[in-house]
């Protein structure tokens, strides 16, 4: 693990007021603060997204198994505990490449007792050995959710992230839902006043066939 050179994981975690980061990590986040000020709030938007999609997820859709690519280091509020303080058997299965991520996997696999926890040292770009790994915990003959939280805009080839996630879409039984937060060009103001614009378009899609 090189914690001279900053890594996404690491530099959310900052935004979030967490304190598993180092100098380079906080460097680059203040620079990209500098050009992009309201990217704390997006942060923390991101990750009421999360809670909020869970929630309606394990209670309203009846999901109860979870696949979150690229979850970054542990904070409050995790899929996990989310979800099965909704439904105490939901099966979780973790992604992420940072090797920081994998020393807290710890914090990531507690469980409740009616329930599962795993987790998968990957990279996005590689979905074949997540499908695989993820199979150990999840049956993927039974509808899951599938989670990319702010990961896509790191794999900066269109044509190579839309193939991604066809092929997790593909992977995932009819009635999955695919669920998505992504950075966006475009500045709005969710309450149409003079509120900290935001640049997070957030979406929750259902598998029909």
């Amino acid at each position: 693990m090189d914690t001279s050179v900053a890594h996404s994981a690491r530099l959310w975690n900052y935004l979030l007021g967490g304190k598993d980061n180092f100098a380079a990590d906080r460097e680059a986040a203040e620079q990209v603060l500098a050009l992009m000020p309201e990217l704390v709030q997006s942060a923390r938007f991101n990750r009421e997204f999360l809670g909020r999609a869970v929630r309606h997820l394990a209670g309203e859709c009846g999901i109860r198994q979870f696949l979150d690519i690229g979850t970054g280091l542990p904070t409050a509020n995790n899929t996990h505990q989310v979800a099965q303080a909704t439904a105490p058997e939901s099966r979780v299965v973790y992604v992420d490449n940072d090797p920081m991520v994998l020393v807290h996997a710890r914090a990531l696999l507690t469980s409740s007792p009616e329930g599962a926890t795993d987790y998968v040292e990957a990279d996005l770009r590689d979905p074949e050995r997540i499908l695989a790994e993820a199979a150990r915990t999840l049956d993927f003959d039974q509808p899951m959710a599938v989670m990319l939280l702010g990961i896509l805009n790191f794999v900066v080839d269109d044509d190579a992230a839309t193939a991604i996630v066809r092929r997790l879409v593909a992977a995932m039984p009819a009635g999955s839902y695919l669920v998505v937060s992504h950075p966006t060009r475009e500045r709005w103001r969710p309450d149409g006043n003079d509120s900290t614009p935001t640049s997070e378009y957030s979406a929750v899609g259902r598998k029909h066939g």
